[in-house]
């Protein structure tokens, strides 16, 4: 009875040797981010670009910038330093 067992078990090991992998597989390279390039003014909070329907402004180092909502208008108002580097 072992020795059938026995037989049983290395058969079965021997069976699954033959099924490992080729080492041909296939590894995605991670995206690339891209820069998209809008024209006109953007809100420097949430980089929306501006349509017509603003109207709401602030006047920063004697340019005028341009906001979405009162909500990023506050936001810019409050740190305009974290912002700067998005006016342009």
């Amino acid at each position: 009875m072992k020795r059938i067992v026995f037989i049983c078990l290395a058969s079965v090991v021997m069976a699954s040797c033959g099924n490992a992998p080729d080492g041909n597989t296939t590894i995605e390279a991670p995206k690339e981010e891209t820069t998209t390039i809008t024209e006109g003014p953007i809100d420097p909070v949430c980089e929306m670009v501006k349509d017509s329907t603003w109207t709401e402004y602030t006047v920063h180092n004697n340019d005028t910038v341009w906001f979405c909502s009162e909500t990023c208008k506050t936001a810019f108002n409050g740190n305009p330093e974290k912002y700067a580097d998005k006016l342009h």
